[in-house]
């Protein structure tokens, strides 16, 4: 009756709602952060839905990993031979260290500044940077990919891919930094 369905499509399946959970509360974790920081005020239900947000990405991280090593184990020698794997894997990488970042020093600036008006923090001011650089590398690194992953067969090497990505997170930075100013400009000099 379910002939269609094999392991490899389960481990797809399974590694699709992984990026969907990870994704998901990635974006909305963001969008969050940056309603907080544009009402300059850290409720606990904002704090809340962080911590929240931060572990559904971290069940997504982990079902992607989960299922990507099950994808892997059923032809390693393909994947081995791919540069969009082995790109993939890099940002995964990348992910989980964003990842940590946000989870052990992030957050716990955030819980910090809970009731507090950001803008009279000079530890929130200080350290805002790093908040704003890692929403632009968690959004690029999960937008890239999901498009690596649409994509069937890419013919570039994985120094040109890898390189690609970094100059868009360059580029995400750049803009995050700005943003950062113009969410913080009335009590940056």
């Amino acid at each position: 009756m379910f002939d269609f369905v094999n392991i490899k499509t389960i481990f797809l399946i399974t590694h699709l709602f992984g990026v969907v959970f990870g994704m998901g509360a990635a974006f909305m974790t963001d969008i969050m952060f940056l309603k907080s920081v544009k009402d300059k005020i850290l409720s606990p239900e904002e704090l809340s839905f962080l911590s929240l947000g931060s572990k559904v990405v971290w069940v997504g991280l982990s079902i992607i990993i989960l299922s990507g090593i099950g994808l892997f184990y059923l032809d390693p020698e393909n994947y081995l031979n791919s540069s969009k794997f082995l790109t993939k894997m890099f940002i995964v990488l990348v992910l989980t260290i964003n990842g940590i970042f946000f989870h052990f020093k992030h957050l716990p600036l955030l819980y910090r500044q809970a009731l507090k008006k950001l803008p009279e923090s000079e530890e929130f001011i200080r350290k805002s940077s790093f908040l704003f650089v890692s929403g632009a590398i968690s959004s690029i690194s999960w937008i890239s990919t999901l498009i690596l992953g649409v994509f069937r067969g890419i013919p570039y090497e994985f120094g040109v891919l890898v390189s690609v990505y970094l100059v868009v997170i360059l580029f995400g930075v750049v803009g995050a930094l700005i943003l950062r100013r113009v969410f913080l400009s009335d009590t940056l000099i």
